[in-house]
């Protein structure tokens, strides 16, 4: 798999909550992805889209999907600044980089050998 997953916030969080654990709550992230995943696939508000990037920005970056991280900053800000258009534009790059992550981070929860490599 080429991973975009930050291994040291993998390292952090196994630290803080145990190795254990981890598998687990890389599972509730990517289902808390794919909810969010099928929001942005149906037909959001620019308004929501601010929502949905919101809620993605600082729980991507708590488990290391740094680049979705960054892209919902964007979308949340150029939604904040009005830029609609923007939003709307890049929209389906959102998107796509949601499911991607959701494969990955399923991917990743189901590998306890990978896990144990990013330790």
């Amino acid at each position: 798999m080429a991973t975009t997953i930050n291994s040291e916030t993998i390292k952090r969080l196994a630290d803080e909550v145990g190795e254990d654990t981890v598998s687990l709550l890389l599972n509730v992230f990517s289902d808390e992805l794919e909810q969010y995943s099928k929001q942005l696939s149906a037909h959001p508000s620019v308004d929501q889209i601010g929502e949905i990037s919101h809620a993605i920005k600082s729980s991507a970056a708590s488990f290391g999907a740094d680049d979705l991280a960054l892209m919902a900053q964007e979308c949340e800000y150029r939604v904040k600044q009005g830029q609609d258009d923007w939003m709307i534009d890049h929209l389906s790059e959102f998107r796509q980089m949601v499911e991607g992550m959701v494969v990955e981070y399923k991917q990743l929860a189901g590998n306890n050998e990978l896990i144990n490599r990013m330790l």
